[in-house]
């Protein structure tokens, strides 16, 4: 029996279609939240953290599909957010940590919850300088398991630095800063993101946009100590990016279960992506805000691009994602795929939704 054309074609959408219908994960009267970030605890709980105005918001969900009614966690003067700028967060079955950083204050301030979010609880400032992480980008993983790794772009000395420092109850209290890097030319890139990864081990990746000789490359630095001690900053990628301006585009780093480093950012129009295999690899043409993660599946790939979000798993071919879709932020899943979150709007107010990637 012949099948009508309509049905043919629905037929072709359900079967090539692998994402379910993204989730608003934020209630109406919170629309206007931007720079959704995600941590999973080894259970599988999923946290979410996003700021509005000067405020942080904590969100968790078991499923990916349903989530709490967002907590406030707490205000900051001139909270610092947007274009990657916001709060960051790191989840273990007992602490869940948040960052964010003041314009005003000028310093990484942290709050953790013991009770699974109900209640959070302020602690000492992470940088050890006062107010040298006033430039507001920062970024924090952890391992899930307690161990968690901060990283900022540091104004101690003038010029940005990238800095350091390491919790081992997950994220209640700090060790001592440390220098990651410094520029032999008085500065990194000072309006983009860093990036940092952590695995299980105590393999610690930290990746931030570097300024040499006016070229605004990637670097990276790897810890095999849990941040103790970092080896050379290392260029990534063959080709160079002479800028006099900012992309405001930091990429991002994962580790893989090998325990090495993929990482991808942008680089003039294109998104790039490597790893120790294979030094670059072109991803698109045109795109912007790149994600990489390494799941049980192999590596995934985030990036906008003409106001969709593209995924690539491994060597495959791009997929659209989602549409209207920006600043995504993912965390993969225990038992296999990841939750995918981002900005999107509703009625023309920004609001945050979610999705789990298979």
């Amino acid at each position: 029996m012949k099948r009508p054309a309509s049905i043919l074609a629905v037929l072709i959408l359900v079967t090539t279609s692998c994402f379910a219908a993204p989730v608003e994960i934020i209630p109406p009267e919170l629309r206007g939240a931007v720079q959704p970030q995600v941590a999973v605890a080894s259970s599988g709980r999923i946290h979410v953290v996003f700021g509005k105005g000067t405020a942080i918001y904590h969100t968790a969900s078991a499923d990916g599909r349903s989530f709490s009614e967002p907590v406030k966690v707490a205000e900051l003067q001139k909270l610092a957010l947007g274009m990657r700028r916001g709060p960051r967060i790191a989840a273990s079955e007992k602490v869940i940590a948040i960052t964010a950083i003041s314009h005003t204050g000028g310093d990484l301030d942290c709050w953790s919850s013991t009770d699974g979010g109900a209640t959070w609880k302020e602690g000492a400032n992470i940088n050890n300088s006062p107010k040298s992480a006033r430039e507001g980008l920062h970024a924090m993983a952890g391992d899930g398991q307690g161990f968690v790794f901060a990283t900022w772009l540091d104004l101690r000395s003038g010029g940005a630095e990238m800095w350091g420092a390491s919790s081992s109850n997950g994220g209640a209290t700090w060790g001592a800063n440390a220098l990651i890097y410094k520029s032999p030319e008085g500065h990194i890139c000072e309006c983009c993101h860093p990036s940092v990864a952590v695995d299980a081990t105590g393999r610690v990746a930290v990746m931030w946009r570097n300024w040499l000789g006016g070229s605004r490359d990637l670097f990276l630095a790897t810890s095999s100590d849990r941040g103790r001690t970092f080896g050379a900053a290392q260029k990534l990628g063959a080709g160079t990016w002479k800028l006099n301006g900012c992309p405001m585009d930091g990429g991002a780093v994962a580790i893989n279960s090998k325990g090495e480093p993929l990482a991808v950012w942008r680089r003039e129009k294109g998104v790039f992506a490597s790893n120790p295999t294979a030094p670059e690899q072109r991803l698109s043409d045109a795109g912007n805000q790149a994600l990489v993660l390494s799941t049980s599946k192999g590596t995934v790939y985030l990036w906008e691009s003409a106001g969709a979000l593209m995924i690539q798993r491994n060597d495959g071919r791009p997929e659209r994602f989602a549409d209207d879709a920006r600043m995504v932020a993912a965390a993969a899943l225990p038992k296999g795929g990841a939750v995918v979150a981002w900005e999107s709007t509703v009625g023309g107010t920004v609001t945050i939704r979610a999705d789990l990637l298979p």
